[in-house]
């Protein structure tokens, strides 16, 4: 429960008995940071009322990791916490935490939705100069995430799965970003879609879930360091609607791996890649639209010029021969 981990709640001090022989107290700090980091937030902080030693090491732990679906875990003979204390405990947890660097800030809000404290949250993270940034908000209203996202130096892994628009700043520049997972997320518009690509300098790992399209018609995904590409468009409402595709192009002369899963709806245009070593393609049937989904799947073959390994479906053979 969130409000009973709470060792600065208004509750009576649970106190601990410790062995003179505890050999992991006696452990070094960036070892114990190490062990915390292993574990669920909510625990980590329970560990301060182990004894003096322990008292503040929470504050400093590398991983955080808040998750608003441990509302719903039944605990028998218990009430479960409610969404204030869950707010509550990631506001105290921020606020009483060091100046150290965060390595893993992992924030999932499928109940609790809170713009203004989300939003909080997040720059508090950047603030710490996060380096691994996992976020899954379910929303219901477009959200504005902090701007201060889209120029951080310090990220190398950004998660995002959030279902509305992903509303994207002028400026954007990722100078260490290697690895970007979106899933759920509306692209905007051509313009700003491709500064958002372009402005992962560094990108290694683009990964791309259930995303929508539909407010794009020509963008280019230009990115001379990607090594692995990942788009698997089954949109998670069920097949797309009769609207026209956009052409996405992928320029990204060094990927060696390449996996598509979808009805490919969108022309997925492949140019210069010349040092693939596996590619998997999966095709489902879309009955309305199969001579121009027959057409993108012989452009997107097309692409692959050599490659070391390939996987095709039976039905992306069938749709290649309509």
């Amino acid at each position: 429960m969130f409000c009973s981990t709470l060792p600065f709640s208004n509750q009576s001090t649970v106190s601990a008995t410790m062995s003179n022989s505890d050999d992991i107290s006696q452990l070094p700090d960036c070892i114990l940071h190490h062990i915390l980091s292993f574990i669920p937030t909510k625990d980590d902080v329970k560990t301060s009322i182990l004894s003096k030693r322990w008292k503040n090491l929470w504050t400093s732990v590398s991983n955080l990791d808040f998750d608003d679906a441990l509302l719903y875990k039944e605990i028998e003979g218990q009430d479960p916490p409610d969404e204030i204390c869950f707010m509550n405990f990631v506001d105290r947890v921020l606020l009483f935490r060091d100046t150290s660097t965060i390595h893993k800030f992992r924030l999932s809000c499928r109940v609790c939705f809170n713009p203004s404290r989300i939003h909080s949250w997040i720059s508090s993270a950047i603030i710490h100069n996060v380096h691994e940034l996992d976020l899954c908000l379910f929303v219901e209203d477009p959200f504005l995430l902090p701007q201060s996202i889209f120029s951080s130096r310090s990220l190398t892994t950004l998660k995002i799965e959030m279902n509305c628009v992903l509303q994207i700043p002028s400026f954007i520049n990722f100078p260490h970003l290697k690895t970007l997972h979106l899933s759920l997320i509306t692209f905007p518009d051509d313009e700003l879609t491709q500064k958002l690509f372009a402005g992962c300098l560094v990108l290694e790992e683009l990964v791309l879930l259930d995303c929508e399209w539909t407010n794009l018609k020509n963008v280019m995904i230009s990115s001379p360091n990607l090594k692995r590409l990942t788009i698997d468009d089954l949109p998670y409402f069920g097949p797309p609607d009769d609207s026209r595709g956009c052409k996405i192009m992928i320029d990204a002369m060094n990927l060696v791996f390449f996996k598509y899963t979808g009805y490919l709806s969108n022309e997925i245009l492949l140019c210069g890649v010349l040092k693939l070593v596996k590619a998997d393609i999966s095709v489902s049937i879309l009955h309305e639209r199969q001579k121009e989904v027959a057409f993108h799947v012989v452009d997107l073959l097309n692409g692959i010029q050599t490659v070391g390994y390939l996987r095709v479906s039976k039905r992306t053979i069938e749709f290649s021969k309509t």
